[in-house]
């Protein structure tokens, strides 16, 4: 069975009852049902202390990528934005100030006011009603790594995935002229990073082809069609986790990317797959923060 399709409630439950005495748990359990009090204890224990203050959702506006409250603000006129903008933190008000062409936004606001908005905007990610478990209260994964990265970092974590497609694909590629403007196209590193991987890559499943022979030959559209396959890497290793994590790591991307990365997680990977992806992400997590000036 999938990972996803855990109760929530079951794991806030577990959690509290964790902070109760041994005795006290177990005389809180007779009262649940005999196959939820089994689910319940069959479930992970939590990596970190729990506590009430932890189950907050309130910090979850400053994790997600500001371009994910684009389509709830442009649904306001743009007196009401500016309130809103006001209330968000000054990075994400900033881009969203310049994405919606609103040059003069701050203004004083009571916290009731500014909580009340912020109110709204995270029923526009989660409804009114959902909540997410805590980062630090997910159930244990090995990817627990990709929360150390910046949006920036995890766009460059994409772009690695991607080369081993395309270490795939170049040793399809019998004309000259397509490889040279391939790698007039990579950087130094990627280039790098490319001939370490065509040297060591022994995957264990096969990823469809990427059909280069029929690019159009422009840069833009090379960068797109590495990017989208970053993404559907990614997506197989994360396709069997948490779907609190799942809705995290979506979140920290832009909504573009992010959606598209939901979108492919709903797809389960094949045996072993997720596994073998992990760990190719693991390794790369790792080079990324040892070389943070590594250029993609």
């Amino acid at each position: 069975m999938r990972q996803y399709l855990r109760n929530p409630s079951e794991l806030v439950l577990k959690a509290f009852l964790s902070r109760c005495s041994p005795e006290r748990r177990s005389a809180l359990e007779k009262f649940l049902p005999e196959l939820e009090r089994l689910r319940i204890q069959e479930l992970p224990s939590f990596e970190e202390g729990v506590t009430p203050e932890g189950f907050t959702n309130g910090g979850i506006l400053e994790q997600v990528h500001w371009s994910w409250f684009l389509p709830t603000l442009k649904t306001y006129p743009v007196k009401e934005r500016k309130l809103f903008l006001t209330a968000l933190n000054p990075v994400a008000a900033q881009n969203l100030a310049h994405s919606l062409e609103i040059t003069d936004y701050s203004q004083e606001m009571s916290e009731t006011g500014r909580g009340f908005l912020r109110q709204i905007l995270l029923n526009s990610l989660l409804g009114p009603k959902d909540r997410l478990l805590p980062i630090d209260y997910l159930p244990p994964s090995p990817l627990k790594p990709l929360f150390r990265l910046s949006k920036k970092e995890l766009t460059k974590l994409i772009d690695f995935l991607s080369l081993h497609d395309l270490a795939a694909e170049i040793r399809q590629i019998v004309e000259t002229k397509i490889l040279k403007k391939i790698y007039s196209f990579l950087s130094e590193d990627e280039r790098k990073f490319l001939k370490q991987t065509m040297a060591h890559q022994k995957e264990s499943f096969p990823m469809p082809r990427m059909a280069l022979e029929r690019w159009d030959g422009e840069e833009e559209s090379f960068r797109h069609l590495l990017h989208r396959r970053g993404i559907m890497r990614l997506s197989l290793a994360l396709s069997g986790q948490d779907p609190d994590f799942i809705w995290y790591i979506c979140h920290q991307l832009d909504i573009g990317r992010g959606n598209v990365l939901y979108k492919l997680c709903g797809k389960e990977a094949a045996a072993g797959v997720a596994t073998d992806v992990a760990d190719m992400i693991i390794r790369q997590i790792e080079e990324i923060l040892a070389n943070p000036e590594m250029h993609l």
